[in-house]
């Protein structure tokens, strides 16, 4: 039982760990990719014959991005600090791993997360508005693609060369609300878990009647 308990305590603050460094990695991804669109826009507007409103658009929720990437990697930062910690002393731990030694990481990780429980639900929030925002920003870009003349739509060669990025802006908002979905389930996972410590704290209170209410 004790080894159940160590290896799915393991496993999870692993994987919290991993979630993580990737938030980190695309959240500097984006801060790039923001930067590019930023430019982009810019030149495009100041560019003669360019179309003026879809890309101070396209600029504009780049500009959002770009804030919410620097927001994103603080958090991370704030968060996977602690983790990492709690994460090295367990694997530091002797073999097989004490109960109580598991039993004081686990209480040392639930107040980090109740301490950081509004940064990680921050968290989820950039990381859900920041894949939405990209996937607006792929939509626009696929836009430049057509060419309307007056004889219709057409592509060009130029045109075509917007695909790629369109693909790769798409791929980072499906990981940015994939990687907000892990989060929620990590976060509701722990939240239950200290709703059950606090149900059970005022149990007890009331047992011993310290209960004020």
């Amino acid at each position: 039982m004790n080894e159940q308990v160590h290896l799915r305590f393991r496993t999870e603050v692993r994987h919290f760990s991993l979630v993580a460094i990737l938030n980190f990695i695309f959240a500097a991804i984006v801060m790039a990719m923001s930067v590019a669109y930023i430019v982009d826009a810019v030149f495009g507007i100041i560019s003669p014959g360019s179309p003026l409103l879809p890309r101070a658009f396209s600029g504009a929720v780049a500009l959002a991005c770009f804030g919410l990437a620097i927001s994103w990697i603080i958090s991370t930062i704030q968060v996977f600090e602690g983790v990492e910690e709690i994460s090295g002393e367990l694997e530091e731990s002797d073999d097989p791993v004490s109960e109580d030694r598991i039993t004081c990481l686990m209480v040392k990780m639930l107040a980090h997360y109740r301490n950081n429980q509004a940064t990680i639900r921050r968290m989820i929030l950039v990381s859900t508005l920041g894949g939405y925002c990209f996937f607006a920003l792929g939509i626009l870009t696929s836009l430049e693609a057509f060419v309307i003349t007056s004889d219709g739509i057409s592509f060009t060669l130029d045109s075509l060369l917007v695909i790629p990025a369109m693909i790769l802006t798409i791929g980072i908002a499906l990981v940015s609300l994939l990687s907000s979905h892990t989060f929620s389930q990590f976060a509701a996972t722990w939240d239950r878990r200290i709703e059950e410590i606090d149900a059970a704290e005022c149990t007890l209170k009331k047992n011993l009647g310290l209960d004020e209410s």
